[in-house]
């Protein structure tokens, strides 16, 4: 049994320029200790899909209208519905069981209360235990995440941190009940090369000692190449590729793939190669879909079937499945 098994899901902004489908019937399932990628171009619906799991989507306009998030929360019994439980038994498993790094951590961030403040919330809240107690386990916390002086660094302010300090802290309040699934949306944008590096072998080192599954959201396929075992490619708020990371990157099945790993710079630019590919026009509107393939407009295979026929998502190599009626290359 999966410890996650999404089926389905909705996520549906309404409007009043009309119904934004933003998460358009995903289905995966995350095994313990498994490392997912989720990735695909700003607006596909990545983050949304992602919030949506620890049902944090803002109501109203959006609200998840369909699908089941099975979650295996004990060894022994069947699965349990996240979208049928009540607020308060929501709370309970958010936080504590899944968990959540968000894109921006100065955004995220309270800058009026001190780190040690804020992540001690959770702890407070899920595990408790007296004053001292949890400001023990903040700075035992801050210091599984690499942060130097945690003693000291617990009374800072977000402001008095850098910008790899404050992803850490993020890092340190998800995990600071050390939770089963770890949720990390862009957890290195805005951060230079080196620190994002850093980031990455630090998810994956406490993956590995905690035993925690990792989703990864992110539109770089560098760092899905970097820290993943299978990837999902999304595009306009569904699923249009999955597979083992070494199969897809090895033989992108969908042309929306195959256009995302081209637009990837090369390390060296050879004498007269062409210039860096792109994919040509944007994300369709979700508010108005096309009938039949949603990369219809932008795709150069496109063919009759694909403008009047979805095409569904289906195994089409061992482990390897792809949205398309003529994929390969």
């Amino acid at each position: 049994m999966a410890l996650l098994q999404v089926e389905n899901l909705k996520t549906h902004f309404f409007t009043d320029a009309g119904v934004v489908k933003a998460v358009d019937g995903v289905s995966f399932a995350l095994d313990k200790g498994e490392t997912l990628g989720v990735v695909g171009e700003s607006g596909c619906g990545k983050t949304m899909m992602a919030l949506s799991l620890l049902r944090l989507v803002p109501d109203p306009p959006g609200r998840i209208v369909g699908g089941r998030m099975l979650y295996q929360l004990t060894q022994t019994g069947g699965p349990v519905d996240l979208l049928l439980l009540n607020s308060r038994q929501m709370q309970d498993i958010r936080g504590k069981r899944l968990a959540m790094i968000f894109q921006e951590p100065m955004t995220s961030l309270n800058p009026v209360f001190t780190i040690g403040n804020q992540i001690g919330e959770a702890i407070e809240l899920h595990i408790g235990g007296t004053k001292r107690e949890v400001k023990e386990r903040a700075i035992e916390t801050l210091g599984l995440v690499g942060i130097a002086s945690p003693e000291r660094r617990v009374n800072d302010y977000p402001h008095q941190l850098s910008g790899g300090q404050r992803q850490r802290a993020m890092i340190a309040m998800a995990l600071s009940c050390r939770p089963d699934v770890l949720i990390a949306d862009e957890p290195t944008t805005a951060l230079d090369v080196t620190i994002q590096a850093q980031i990455l072998e630090l998810i994956a080192g406490l993956q590995k000692k905690f035993g925690m599954a990792v989703i990864l959201v992110t539109h770089d396929f560098g760092v899905i190449a970097q820290v993943t075992r299978r990837v999902i490619v999304m595009y306009a708020g569904r699923f249009v590729e999955e597979g083992l990371t070494e199969d897809v990157f090895a033989n992108p099945l969908h042309p929306y793939t195959q256009g995302l790993l081209k637009a990837i710079p090369p390390l060296r630019k050879a004498p007269g190669k062409a210039k860096l590919a792109t994919i040509s026009g944007t994300v369709p509107n979700l508010i108005n879909l096309p009938r039949g393939c949603t990369f219809q407009d932008r795709c150069p295979k496109v063919q009759p079937r694909c403008r009047i026929e979805e095409p569904q998502l289906e195994e089409k190599e061992k482990a390897h499945a792809v949205r398309c009626y003529f994929p390969g290359r």
